[in-house]
């Protein structure tokens, strides 16, 4: 009976010792292959929010409605913005209230505008740029489109909100920097761009259009695209508490899972992973705007790595038992938006925890060619004559994938949904 007792316990210790050996050999060869995760995690650099909500146009006015339109791969875009977060940070921002101001009145006067992808609230941008509020509290609901910035007997600082009211710098700063700057620009020979207000065209825009003075734009590549490379196992390790603890499922499709029965990773065939993770009912730990988007940029970049031309296209609050905050990211090609049916980066963030990470990054592989845009006239007058539009709220060039390229296209959004003139030929595109 001893010897029995003896052996099953000899057997145990075999097993456990076989059980963390084999564990060993798993995570050395995990390392060995792919470094890490600790030390890559550590390695990554810290993501600046300012970076995330990136303009998507700077608009210089140089008086007399002449004007220059900035996007983020044109020359003295950078510059701009870092002026811009220059001024406004440590700076008190007040509610402004002056019966003179305007649209109309700022777009004459020497300044630039800076139009942000999306509606930001007031409270936020105020965190971003580590501002005060003054003692007039702005109420927390308050979006803010565009940054306007102008010279007259000194510099004026305003955030243009949503709703037509203005915010401003409690105090003048010197013009002289921004006076520099668009001198430097002036001498750079940009283009010319003319402000088209709703009166002047045989449609209703919200906001009339920048339109360039030359028929000529400047050439666009149309491009070969690829996606991601599938995940490293041990950026799928990154996921999971204890990696050793998943079971690996192979799908029909193609697709791949782990879980570890509580939360699960799917990674599709073309690379593109979503990563979901019920939370406790019980769980109430508050995080508002700021904290949300701060833990949902970290958690992609420590899960993957922040992609570079990456911007806030979007993002939806959900006020339940639970506040849920769900951010969609965009992708810039050459500086313009890429445009798609699909998502290619969206994390949803509720009290603080990660509960759905989604990503599907597509990146240029190669020019292909290049073409003349045509006219955003052009487009417009397709588009009306095809589609009878009677409103439109915007007209931008962007990418849109067709097929296996990326091609420039005038994008027209309007009261019935978005459309795309193809910027080589003038046709519409079915998407």
């Amino acid at each position: 009976m001893k010897n029995r007792d003896s052996f099953l316990v000899l057997l145990l210790v075999a097993l456990v010792g076989t059980s963390l050996f084999l564990s060993g050999i798993t995570w050395w060869r995990l390392y060995s292959e792919n470094g890490d995760v600790q030390a890559e995690v550590s390695a990554l650099s810290v993501v600046d929010l300012a970076d995330v909500i990136t303009p998507d146009r700077v608009v210089l006015h140089f008086g007399q409605d002449m004007h220059s339109v900035l996007y983020p791969d044109t020359p003295f875009y950078g510059e701009a913005w870092d002026f811009a977060r220059k001024i406004l940070h440590g700076k008190e921002l007040v509610e402004v209230k002056n019966a003179n101001l305007d649209d109309e009145n700022l777009r004459q006067k020497v300044g630039m505008e800076l139009f942000f992808p999306v509606p930001l609230p007031v409270d936020f941008l105020t965190k971003v740029f580590n501002m005060n509020v003054g003692q007039q509290a702005i109420p927390h609901e308050r979006l803010v489109n565009s940054v306007t910035m102008i010279e007259e007997d000194g510099l004026s600082v305003f955030f243009k909100g949503s709703d037509g009211k203005f915010y401003g710098l409690k105090n003048r700063q010197s013009s002289f920097e921004l006076k520099q700057l668009l001198e430097r620009a002036r001498r750079e020979n940009l283009s010319v761009y003319i402000y088209l207000p709703p009166a002047k065209i045989n449609v209703e825009f919200e906001e009339g259009i920048y339109v360039p003075v030359s028929t000529m734009q400047d050439d666009l590549p149309v491009l070969a695209f690829k996606h991601e490379k599938t995940p490293s196992q041990s950026t799928i390790a990154q996921f999971f508490p204890d990696f050793s603890a998943t079971r690996k499922i192979e799908e029909k499709d193609g697709a791949v899972v782990y879980t570890d029965g509580n939360r699960g990773i799917r990674i599709y065939p073309n690379g593109a992973i979503e990563y979901s993770r019920p939370l406790p009912r019980e769980l109430k730990a508050g995080s508002d705007f700021y904290e949300a988007l701060k833990i949902a940029v970290n958690f992609i970049n420590t899960h993957g790595g922040w992609p570079n031309d990456v911007y806030l296209s979007g993002y939806k609050v959900v006020q339940n038992q639970r506040t849920s905050y769900t951010f969609n990211f965009g992708i810039r090609i050459n500086g313009l938006p890429l445009l798609s049916q699909s998502e290619y980066l969206t994390v949803t963030v509720e009290e603080n925890q990660v509960s759905r990470y989604f990503r599907n990054i597509v990146k240029e592989n190669k020019v292909l060619y290049k073409i003349q845009p045509i006219s955003p006239i052009q487009a417009l007058d397709t588009a009306i004559a095809i589609y009878n539009l009677k409103g439109i709220t915007s007209l931008e060039l962007s990418y849109l994938i067709s097929e296996d390229t990326l091609i420039p296209v005038w994008t027209i959004e309007s009261h019935s949904g978005r459309i795309f003139i193809n910027a080589k030929n003038g046709e519409a595109i079915n998407f």
